[in-house]
């Protein structure tokens, strides 16, 4: 990938704060290729590794300080790709500086923090987008097209599984400390999860029967399960561990007429199950790297002054479902969601689905 994108008229010049992981194999390749998209400087605390990100991928500027890369004119749009814990202090300072933001998620460690960084971008009225990116995916997006078509009838039941295995990271040691991650499975890769299971399949109104378990010896929990109610009255299982070396990653649903399933959803396929037929294996796999899809309909927004896709509400809803799911573990008991102070995801546009 190549940060100069050749792109013929208007483009969304971006900074990258934060060059780890997720920028080097999910983010950055979107940013750099999409149309309208490039990226002209990113920054790192360690200077070297700022420098050896930008020379690999023809970043012409590179800074240790976040100050300096918001400095910059021609930086347009800031992607923060910092720690978790950092994300509110990146976002208020980008927001400052007048810069359109790309968060990733969960955005901070709190529902609080979430929805600090949802309002000081709307005093600042800039932008923000939050890195739910699998909302985009084609098989995500063709599920919802089934579901809002009444493929399978009434949602009744669900059944979300991911298994991973999380290998310690000096690089990233923050991730299994609770104050600079905000949780471990379900904070981290478990949030993506349930966001979709909002997208998809409506609010959730009530947490139970949540447990979470330390079998890595994390700081914070790599295993957690627990019982959803959404407002549809559909049930929900969602079943997170980072604790398997055989990766799993299913949305399983059963309706009154039918079942979809897509499994591995990273794959792109997806079985349509009705009646007594044989079901029907579908594949829609994604364009690029996991970001593409998303980065290219946020740059397509910001050029032509649109709302994002996925605004910084979708985060504080996140959070809001996440900390509930905590709570119940930590006091074994039904925890009702708080009533939401955000933008529902039924108020995006159907055009784009």
């Amino acid at each position: 990938m190549n940060g100069g994108n050749k792109t013929d008229g208007p483009v969304i010049r971006w900074g990258i704060v934060g060059t780890g992981n997720v920028a080097e194999f999910k983010s950055g390749p979107a940013l750099m290729q999409a149309p309208g998209s490039t990226v002209v400087a990113v920054m790192r605390r360690d200077a070297e590794k700022a420098r050896d990100f930008a020379l690999r991928h023809g970043v012409s500027r590179w800074y240790a300080d976040v100050d300096d890369l918001l400095a910059d004119p021609e930086v347009d749009a800031v992607y923060v790709a910092s720690p978790h814990h950092l994300h509110l202090a990146h976002v208020t300072r980008a927001a400052q500086a007048g810069k359109a933001i790309l968060c990733e998620k969960p955005v901070g460690v709190s529902t609080a923090e979430a929805q600090a960084a949802v309002d000081v971008c709307r005093a600042a009225s800039v932008p923000l987008s939050i890195a739910y990116y699998r909302r985009h995916w084609p098989v995500v997006q063709e599920m919802r097209r089934r579901l809002a078509d009444g493929a399978i009838g009434e949602v009744v039941q669900a059944r979300v599984q991911l298994a991973d295995q999380y290998v310690p990271d000096p690089e990233r040691s923050w991730l299994t400390e609770l104050e600079q991650a905000g949780g471990g499975a379900l904070a981290n890769a478990g949030s993506h999860w349930v966001d979709l299971i909002r997208y998809l399949l409506g609010e959730v109104v009530e947490v139970t029967a949540a447990f979470s378990e330390h079998f890595g010896g994390f700081k914070t929990e790599d295993t957690i399960g627990v019982q959803m109610h959404l407002a549809s009255r559909a049930l929900v299982s969602l079943n997170v561990t980072l604790c398997s070396p055989s990766a799993v990653n299913e949305f399983d649903i059963a309706g009154t007429n039918g079942r979809l399933f897509a499994g591995p959803l990273s794959d792109g396929r997806l079985m349509l199950q009705r009646g007594a037929r044989e079901p029907e294996v579908l594949h829609y796999p994604r364009t690029g790297a996991a970001h593409t899809e998303l980065v290219a309909e946020i740059v397509r927004r910001l050029l032509a002054g649109e709302p994002s896709p996925v605004p910084g509400e979708e985060a504080v809803a996140t959070w809001q479902i996440m900390a509930a799911v905590y709570q119940a573990c930590r006091e074994r008991r039904h925890v009702r969601i708080a009533e939401p102070n955000r933008r529902s995801f039924a108020d995006i546009s159907e055009d784009n689905l």
